[in-house]
């Protein structure tokens, strides 16, 4: 993601197209541009084309100017009607507005600063998610495609070049600081949950760990399935032992120098890189898609990434668990007790709720750290996709402000979580005559008993949130901002939960 400004009358404005956007206009009208753009695009309001354009919700259009014109191109994007605006029909816009640049070819898209202060939204807030909406629309994954490379050459992003005739103000200019190192991080997400399992193994995971750690000066600390085992971590390696694949539980730590001594926050990630079920295995139906079920790992690597260009003042541990859930003559069964990191011992019912087995070991290795809090993410259940659906995370924890905070974070990002309670009675489900407690329950509330599960290992004193994002962390169809396929959820939850935590509570501890 380039950007560039360019400061100065209208009139000296260079790029190979301008973005405008309108709300629709009232019948036989022409919908009002936005003031002050008259003497960059003094061609438009002859051209014919502007006539044909409402302003109506998704309409996108292209005015043409002539060639010798310092920008010769408008594309006209639709708000619809103003009082039905929002911030997610904005990014739609936006999005609509950059993938049409990416399908003419532009090399240099500009945005105007007032394009961003006509709106019902902080211009901060409209800067910053138009761009980004935009920028993470046209990411495509073509690792392993071999044809139509002409094709996918015309998904490299436009330069952005931001116009006005005055500099933004502070707290606008703030917005866009972080904006770069966020894309990249959810591309990095992106990038690592569309591999084919057989390329993004834990192993390649534990690679791309190490080129952040190389990259950035992070601490590294790879736990294998044998050390994992004399560690005590039976839960991890009872899913692991299913696998050719070796696993590993990748631990990555960022501590500025006077900040080592801190009570970290702690991102945990499910890191299965491919999940069949295991023993208790899955229908054939969409069973590729379950490459994707190590995105709550992914989401802590991205955010890494982010750490390591912004360098917070603040230390922050990543957790991945990684591996594989197979079936094998050594893999782990229903009906077996496991004993977890934390001594408790588990009954398995279904070797398909492997997540928060390898989740529980994770956590438990976490308090360790003596942590401010944990944040874990985690595809974790089918039943919390039937419930909210592909663009709506879980978030349930053992802090109500905290999962507050999550909620409406995510929210200002365009990443949506609804609340789950996790209320004692639900423990009910989960009592076994042979062990503490079993992995699974009956089939209601599975998205709540999945989170109850993993509370038992986290203790009442730390704070704690859980975010199930089986369903928005990939999507079959395309959305706003999100092509079809890997979304990168998460990774700007977190950042902005990171930067947040650094001057408010409930997360600043140090």
């Amino acid at each position: 993601m380039q950007i560039e400004t360019q400061i100065g009358p209208a009139s000296t404005w260079r790029a190979d197209a301008l973005v405008l956007a309108a709300f629709e206009a009232a019948a036989g009208e022409r919908p009002p541009f936005v003031a002050g753009l008259n003497a960059a695009l003094p061609w438009l309001a002859l051209c014919p084309a502007v006539d044909d354009f409402s302003g109506r919700a998704k309409q996108v259009m292209v005015a043409y100017g002539p060639r010798s014109w310092s920008i010769p191109r408008a594309i006209l994007v639709g708000l619809g009607k103003f009082e039905q605006w929002d911030l997610d029909r904005w990014r739609e816009a936006l999005s609509a507005a950059f993938k049409t640049a990416r399908e003419l070819k532009i090399e240099r898209l500009a945005l105007a600063f007032p394009l961003f202060q006509g709106l019902p939204a902080t211009p901060a807030a409209a800067l910053d998610e138009g761009l980004a909406a935009g920028s993470l629309a046209l990411y495509r994954y073509r690792e392993h495609q071999t044809r139509d490379r002409d094709e996918a050459e015309t998904g490299r992003q436009p330069t952005l070049v931001l116009c006005g005739e005055a500099p933004l103000e502070p707290a606008d200019a703030e917005a866009l600081r972080d904006l770069p190192a966020e894309v990249a991080g959810v591309e990095l997400a992106r990038d690592l949950v569309s591999g084919p399992s057989n390329q993004v193994t834990p192993s390649y995971l534990r690679a791309r760990a190490q080129d952040l750690a190389d990259t950035y000066g992070f601490r590294l600390e790879v736990i294998d399935r044998e050390q994992a085992e004399a560690l005590g971590m039976g839960a991890f390696a009872a899913v692991a032992r299913g696998s050719r694949e070796p696993a590993c539980c990748i631990i990555l730590e960022y501590a500025p120098s006077a900040r080592a001594a801190d009570p970290p926050l702690v991102l945990v990630g499910k890191g299965i890189t491919f999940d069949s079920g295991g023993i208790s295995l899955k229908p054939s139906a969409k069973l590729e898609a379950m490459k994707m079920d190590m995105a709550g790992a992914a989401a802590v690597l991205g955010t890494f990434h982010v750490i390591g260009r912004l360098r917070p003042d603040r230390r922050i541990i990543g957790i991945m668990p990684c591996t594989e859930n197979m079936p094998d003559g050594k893999a782990y069964k229903p009906g077996d007790i496991i004993r977890s990191l934390s001594g408790q011992t588990i009954e398995v019912i279904s070797t398909d709720a492997e997540g928060r087995m390898i989740l529980c070991d994770a956590l438990t290795y976490a308090l360790r750290f003596e942590p401010a809090a944990i944040i874990d993410l985690a595809t974790l259940t089918g039943a919390c996709v039937v419930a909210l659906g592909e663009r709506v995370a879980g978030v349930m924890g053992n802090r109500d402000d905290l999962v507050k905070q999550v909620a409406e974070l995510g929210s200002a990002v365009g990443e949506k979580f609804w609340p789950l309670p996790l209320w004692d009675f639900y423990f009910e489900d989960l009592k076994s005559d042979a062990a503490d407690f079993k992995n699974v329950g009956e089939r209601k509330a599975g998205s709540i008993i999945g989170g109850v599960f993993l509370k038992q290992f986290v203790p009442d004193r730390i704070p704690w949130v859980h975010l199930d994002i089986a369903g928005p962390a990939w999507t079959d169809r395309e959305l706003p901002g999100i092509p079809k396929g890997a979304s990168g959820f998460g990774v700007r939850t977190l950042w902005r939960l990171i930067r947040q935590s650094l001057t408010d509570a409930p997360l600043n501890r140090s």
